[in-house]
């Protein structure tokens, strides 16, 4: 499912999300706060996402600077 796809809802709470993580985008997959970001979006929304999907949502919103900046 690509980020367009996504409702503003669903947007915004993957982005809800990803701002109460420590880390950026890039520094996310293969962690576990991103398998509890996952986790949390996917029961939150009742969707039906791979890791990956999720993954490429939240790059998407980032890229259309949809995210807060984060310091590396």
């Amino acid at each position: 499912m690509a980020q367009n796809l996504l409702k503003h809802a669903e947007k915004s709470i993957l982005g809800e999300l990803y701002r109460k993580t420590k880390r950026t985008v890039d520094d996310l997959p293969c962690t576990e706060e991103f398998q509890s970001l996952y986790t949390q979006f996917v029961a939150g929304t009742g969707l039906t996402m791979t890791r990956h999907d999720v993954w490429r949502c939240l790059s998407g919103l980032r890229k259309a600077s949809q995210l807060i900046r984060k310091e590396r």
